[in-house]
């Protein structure tokens, strides 16, 4: 689980594995991140730390789908 704040202050504790995308925009006042949920809700954050470690685990969630899909 990793947390993450939203621009209200609330806290969101996010599994990984439920993140479809999350998107990195620049802003004038820094950068922001648009996660997706598979439940369809969006945490709008700044939390810069906290959205790199859920696309960190997303991609090596995939480098492990990959492994698996070649060794059978």
């Amino acid at each position: 689980m990793i947390r993450v704040e939203d621009s209200n202050n609330e806290a969101y504790h996010i599994n990984p594995e439920q993140v479809v995308y999350v998107k990195e925009r620049v802003m004038s006042t820094g950068k922001q991140f648009k996660i997706l949920l598979s439940t369809g809700e969006v945490v709008m954050t700044q939390n810069e730390r906290g959205a790199r470690m859920i696309i960190k685990c997303m991609l090596v969630r995939c480098q492990i789908d990959e492994l698996d899909m070649l060794t059978g």
